[in-house]
């Protein structure tokens, strides 16, 4: 009679831990542990926190590293290629945003939230970002524009 208390006990655990909705948003220490994304807020923090451009190069697939050494500066990537610029800002990546871009298995989209100032504007905005897989890294690909969302 005892094992069968012990059995049906051990079958209400397992079916209510199933039953838990995981942790999925952003600050939940798991989220940052995906490299995928964690190479987007290194390349973001790069260029807004540490204003080292070459430092976020290293985030940068080649395509878009080549349109950073076009404009040259943090500033420069900040204004033409990231269509914002911030002189604070707290960036985050919605870990359940991520999607494989165009069908594509080493392609993924995910969509990065700022909030920030510039000047005395307050300013929340949001970015869809392709991060690419090369070899076993991923690199930040392109920044969608927001207005052609496919």
């Amino acid at each position: 009679m005892l094992l069968i208390r012990f059995l049906a006990l051990g079958l209400l655990l397992l079916m209510l831990t199933a039953c838990e909705e995981p942790d999925r948003g952003f600050g939940d220490g798991q989220a940052e542990d995906r490299p995928e994304i964690q190479v987007i807020l290194d390349f973001y923090q790069s260029i807004y926190e540490a204003d080292d451009l070459d430092r976020a190069k290293q985030y940068a697939s080649e395509r878009m590293g080549g349109l950073m050494e076009h404009y040259g500066t943090s500033q420069g990537v900040q204004k033409y290629v990231l269509n914002r610029r911030y002189d604070d800002v707290q960036v985050q990546v919605e870990s359940d945003s991520l999607v494989p871009y165009l069908n594509q298995a080493d392609e993924l989209r995910a969509t990065v939230i700022f909030e920030g100032s510039y000047g005395d504007d307050e300013i929340k905005d949001s970015r869809d970002v392709v991060v690419v897989r090369q070899g076993d890294s991923w690199r930040v690909d392109r920044i969608l524009d927001p207005r052609f969302r496919p």
